[in-house]
């Protein structure tokens, strides 16, 4: 049953936005506080999926989470917009860093398809609840590991204002399609607010730009 759980949320994380949001906050934060607190955020969802599962949808609903990620994913977006001007490798002034990305990934994790899969295979294997938390633990770690050194990787192939925009690119992506999935609304409604977010961060990159070029 490990291996079972372990093989189905690896193969299921991989290209998952989870994963994605990893490698883009490896420019933001210490690879160590990223590996350490997704370490923490992925025993956090786990053992919630496997005791818990479901029961969640009665405590917190999740329209709720889902809404609670995306103004995380959309902050993170435009926050690394800004000038940084910290010394490479070094932190954002946040107090608690690797909780704040562990909260992060537990809040992308809930309702997403790994999760739900822990949970439906928990509710199958009443015997097996360690194995599964023990796999999809592992599964979890495993390909955002993955992604965290690849994007590492990608990254320093690149220049620092390519890695700055693409990161935030992806958190506004995943931002907004978290958001959206909470909330449905027109075609027309989500043109304007494509329209707003992109001019909102394009100002924030220009001035962002001219602070550090002045």
């Amino acid at each position: 049953m490990l291996f079972h759980t372990f093989i189905l949320v690896f193969l299921a994380e991989m290209a998952d936005k989870t994963q994605l949001m990893m490698m883009a906050l490896c420019n933001r934060y210490k690879t160590r506080n990223v590996v350490i607190g997704m370490g923490l955020g992925i025993c956090m969802i786990s053992a919630l999926s496997v005791c818990a599962g479901d029961l969640i949808g009665d405590y917190i609903p999740i329209k709720v989470v889902k809404m609670a990620a995306a103004m995380m994913f959309l902050g993170f977006g435009l926050w690394n917009l800004r000038d940084g001007k910290e010394e490479e490798g070094k932190d954002i002034s946040v107090r608690f860093p690797v909780l704040s990305i562990a909260f992060t990934f537990m809040l992308a994790e809930l309702g997403d398809k790994t999760q739900l899969a822990t949970v439906a295979l928990a509710a199958d294997h009443m015997d097996a609840h360690m194995a599964v938390f023990l796999g999809g633990a592992f599964g979890l770690f495993l390909a955002n590991l993955i992604g965290i050194f690849a994007g590492k990787l990608i990254f320093s192939h690149v220049s620092q204002n390519t890695v700055k925009v693409g990161s935030s690119y992806f958190f506004l992506l995943f931002g907004s399609i978290t958001l959206f999935e909470a909330v449905t609304v027109s075609l027309p409604v989500i043109v304007i607010y494509s329209i707003f977010l992109i001019t909102i961060a394009y100002l924030i990159y220009v001035h962002a730009r001219k602070t550090s070029l002045s």
